[in-house]
């Protein structure tokens, strides 16, 4: 009934709007024509919606109609509950995803050791950051072949032995493809993917150049010391035997082997110091006392203590003094060990007729000492080494000079303490020159203490 309506209306409607525009054909008739159709048009709307909605409303609240649409919420509610439920648990599934392989990213890039994964056939699937420190390649390498970027490491065949023949090996290698050479230690093993037959080679690469080197100055620190202090033992005991035997019934003879014994003895007295001062340095225990102190007057009170030594060589010492007034922040007592020590080592290997200047000046926001000399000079290589414990370039002569072989050692552990820097330049023959950088004044140290 109420579409018979809608459709009668809306008929009658469309004649009385087509009349309208027939017989006034002015564009005034012609719009008031097309409202009133259309407004005919919204007034059979309405009244088709009267009718068909209350037609609806009836139709849908018959018992059997309530029931079906019951059984219907009843299926898709849970099915909806269902759909929402699934939805969030692969969005948290997803978001712990990304969370894990966050992580995971973070840590692989942040191990000092390199990684890499690949394929049974050598081809590179994963690395981290530090990959690319060891092989000093840059750009995308996964797809690549391991095999040829190990071939120029020496390590090829340790990839070979893990992905054919599924072994776990280990080989240190010295590669020299760095400068300096570096020390590496690479471990390779196969792992199991998700499948039975889905594996990976997996290698880690360890860097041990530190470690070697800190092996190395450790057996030359032992055997140094052991030789350093058994010498001094042995002459202390042979001479303490002789005096034993009858040599101290002759005055002249006992005085002489006395001396020798007491030289010794202070020789071992200095190393024990020595060292017990190196330690303090290296462990941090070394209590620095900051305060200002005049350049000139520190440089003027060593050249005092070693011009009388120069004079006695033979060996002309000169002091190249800056202005009064320069001053800089720094723990006096330990520069004076520093500068001492510089000056000492120049004296005593300039040969007679020789010279050694000792110079101090501002430049930019430091202070330089410069100790240079006519001396005997230091190879190249063995430059690179003097600041080492125990390291002498000719053992015999400074033995001789009645040198513990920690000086230079001293030396440098206090500069960088003291946040400067020391270099050597040197040739056989041509003499040394060390110069020390020293900042004008000193960033907050919980270790320092007031001068």
């Amino acid at each position: 009934m109420g579409l018979r309506l809608f459709f009668t209306l809306w008929c009658l409607a469309a004649f009385l709007g087509g009349w309208a525009v027939s017989a006034i054909p002015s564009p005034v008739s012609s719009f008031w024509a097309g409202l009133g159709i259309l407004s005919l048009l919204l007034l059979s709307g309405y009244i088709a919606y009267r009718k068909t909605g209350s037609q609806i409303r009836a139709f849908l609240s018959r018992p059997e109609m309530t029931h079906s649409l019951s059984w219907a919420t009843d299926i898709l509610d849970p099915l909806y509950e269902a759909t929402v439920r699934l939805y969030r648990e692969r969005e948290q599934s997803a978001r712990k995803l990304k969370e894990g392989s966050s992580r995971f990213d973070a840590v692989m890039n942040h191990m000092e050791e390199g990684v890499v994964v690949t394929d049974l056939k050598g081809k590179i699937l994963l690395v981290n950051r530090a990959f690319f420190r060891f092989f000093k390649v840059d750009g995308e390498v996964r797809g690549e072949s391991f095999g040829l970027l190990a071939r120029k490491a020496g390590i090829n065949d340790l990839i070979e032995e893990v992905l054919q023949r599924r072994a776990s090996v280990q080989k240190e290698v010295v590669f020299s493809g760095t400068t300096p050479p570096r020390t590496w230690s690479l471990v390779g093993t196969t792992a199991k993917g998700s499948g039975e037959t889905d594996l990976f080679g997996v290698f880690l690469l360890f860097d041990l150049t530190d470690i070697r080197h800190l092996e190395r100055i450790r057996k030359d620190f032992v055997a140094n010391v052991s030789h350093e202090i058994r010498t001094p033992l042995t002459s202390i005991r042979g001479f303490a035997e002789a005096l034993h035997d009858g040599a101290v019934d002759d005055p002249r003879t006992a005085r002489e082997f006395l001396g020798i014994i007491l030289a010794h003895a202070e020789r071992l007295g200095n190393i024990v110091s020595d060292l017990l001062h190196l330690s303090e340095l290296e462990t941090g225990k070394a209590v620095m006392r900051f305060g200002t102190v005049s350049v000139a007057r520190q440089m003027r009170h060593i050249g005092e203590l070693y011009a009388d030594l120069a004079a006695k060589k033979g060996v002309s010492f000169k002091l190249s003094l800056p202005d009064e007034d320069l001053a800089y922040e720094t723990d006096e007592g330990k520069m004076d060990l520093v500068l001492g020590n510089l000056v000492d080592n120049a004296v005593k290997y300039t040969p007679s007729g020789g010279e050694v200047m000792f110079g101090g000046w501002k430049e930019d926001d430091r202070i330089v000492f410069e100790v240079r000399d006519t001396g005997v000079g230091i190879p190249r290589p063995e430059a690179d080494r003097i600041f080492e414990r125990f390291y002498r370039v000719d053992r015999a002569r400074s033995r001789e000079m009645g040198g513990t072989g920690l000086g230079l050692a001293i030396v440098r552990h206090i500069v960088e303490i003291l946040q400067g820097t020391v270099r050597v330049n040197s040739s056989p023959g041509q003499g040394s020159t060390f110069c020390v950088r020293m900042p004008l004044r000193q960033p907050p140290n919980p270790t320092a203490t007031p001068g």
